[in-house]
């Protein structure tokens, strides 16, 4: 098998890695909010759609010029969306790349095989994307609605704010709420979970004190209920500011939302921290191809 490129067609952006000596490198990621406006209309937007497939169509372009195969897969927005199929079909026809819908359990599946791996030091795994959470054991694997643009909208529709600094604390009930009726568990058992998708990254790297991300330092973070508390504090006080932070500066209006998500997924979980993984469903869908 020809070496491949992998490009992951998210919510809130567009990602892409190369495989070299057998495993993905350098990953890039392009904020496009595919996911943007979906929980109010039911479809993705004409303008998320356009940017999208014109990242997609570089990243498919650098990909063969490199020596590549570009593989693609979608997650949740394209699959909840109701022209996500047509979509898909327009990346086909445009960037000349077949995309993989995933199914919410093979989603989960592929995170918790990308950051877990072989190693099996984690009995869970959490994954927030921009607009679904996958919650993840050996034994089960369930897809919910309820990312960061996903849940951003609708916090800001359920109370009329403008922005994610308006009526911050009413919009954190909205997302709890929201999460309440959309997240059902079974009762779980978990010694050890770990975090992945960019809210969390994004979060531990923040914990971490870096103004330029490095997964070494990130995958070697703990999260604790506190931490992530302390962070929501921060960034609320950070306001506008946060634009010119530069771990923020693609994040800054939906990172709350993300930290809102994951403060609560504890609590429904039934635990108080989480180790942090760069590794997820990237690897996962990388490794599945290779098996082939």
């Amino acid at each position: 098998m020809s070496k491949l490129a992998i490009i992951d067609v998210g919510s809130n952006s567009v990602r892409y890695a190369e495989e070299h000596f057998g495993a993905l490198s350098d990953k890039s990621v392009f904020t496009t909010r595919l996911g943007s406006g979906l929980s109010a209309t039911g479809m993705l937007r004409e303008d998320t759609m356009a940017n999208s497939i014109a990242v997609i169509s570089l990243l498919a372009d650098k990909a063969r010029a490199g020596g590549f195969t570009p593989r693609a897969y979608a997650t949740s927005a394209v699959r909840d969306a109701s022209n996500g199929r047509a979509f898909a079909e327009r990346v086909y026809k445009e960037c000349g790349v077949p995309v993989d819908i995933l199914t919410g359990e093979q989603e989960a599946r592929y995170a918790f095989l990308g950051a877990v791996g072989e190693e099996g030091r984690f009995d869970a795994m959490l994954d927030i994307g921009g607009a679904s959470m996958q919650v993840v054991t050996e034994s089960f694997g369930v897809s919910f609605r309820a990312g960061c643009v996903r849940c951003g909208d609708i916090a800001r529709a359920a109370t009329g704010a403008e922005d994610c600094d308006t009526l911050r604390e009413a919009q954190r009930s909205a997302v709890t709420e929201y999460m309440d009726g959309e997240v059902r568990l079974p009762k779980l058992t978990v010694s050890s979970l770990v975090g992945v998708g960019g809210s969390i990254t994004t979060l531990a790297a923040l914990k971490a004190g870096l103004r330029e991300f490095s997964a070494e330092v990130v995958d070697n973070v703990v999260l604790t209920k506190d931490d992530i508390e302390s962070l929501i504090s921060v960034l609320g006080e950070m306001g506008e500011r946060r634009r010119k932070h530069p771990l923020l500066t693609e994040r800054h209006d939906v990172i709350l939302y993300g930290a809102y998500i994951l403060s609560h997924a504890l609590d429904l979980i039934g635990t108080d921290r989480l180790g942090i993984s760069c590794a997820d469903g990237m690897e996962g869908y990388f490794r599945v191809l290779k098996d082939e």
